[in-house]
């Protein structure tokens, strides 16, 4: 598995539950921001933030519509 493939992994895990868990439940787990954040320093932010973006619209509308303003 490449490294681009394991952060799809990963985030196609998070999203399948993004909008289900509550901040307690989300506590101590990995979430979207710490992915990105590993994303950006492996270099594959862009790539990752597109994937979201295509595979999961509601998602990316929640995490970064404030970007997008």
């Amino acid at each position: 598995m490449t490294n681009f493939e394991s952060y799809k992994h990963t985030v196609d895990s998070i999203c399948s539950f993004y909008f289900e868990l509550d901040a307690d439940e989300m506590n101590g787990a990995c979430n979207l921001d710490e992915v990105l954040g590993w994303a950006n320093y492996d270099g594959f932010y862009h790539s990752v933030k597109a994937y979201i973006e295509v595979k999961y619209p509601e998602v990316y509308q929640a995490h970064f519509a404030w970007e997008d303003d």
